[in-house]
């Protein structure tokens, strides 16, 4: 769990150098961090896929607040894709920072949900 709020940290902070980038530099940044962030969430969400929330109605909201999150960013992944394909760099640029924005949203819920079920 550690691991995987140290790798979103990181990912926040070398972001801002993707604003200073070129429009393609900055698109294929915001590619790699939105796609490195989903992994680390994916990774979360499989925990979380071992525990029983039941007991829990708090955690079950939180869970399914990142999964519909980890959805939203797949969804403007995939719209960003399509721009990259276009060669429309800096919406592409844009649109991958959203995705990324989304899936580190649907870490921070993943994350609180997991501290709650690992609580007694």
């Amino acid at each position: 769990m550690i691991r995987v709020v140290v790798s979103i940290l990181v990912s926040f902070f070398l972001a801002g150098a993707a604003l200073a980038a070129e429009p393609k530099e900055s698109a294929l940044s915001w590619q790699k961090q939105a796609k490195d962030t989903r992994a680390a969430v994916v990774s979360v969400a499989d925990e979380l896929g071992g525990m029983d929330p039941s007991a829990k109605p708090d955690a079950k909201g939180l869970i399914d607040d990142a999964m519909n999150w980890l959805a939203k960013g797949d969804e403007t992944v995939a719209t960003a894709d399509a721009q990259m394909a276009a060669e429309d760099y800096a919406g592409a640029s844009s649109t991958y920072n959203m995705a990324w924005q989304y899936y580190v949203k649907a870490a921070t819920a993943g994350l609180a949900a997991k501290t709650m079920l690992e609580s007694r």
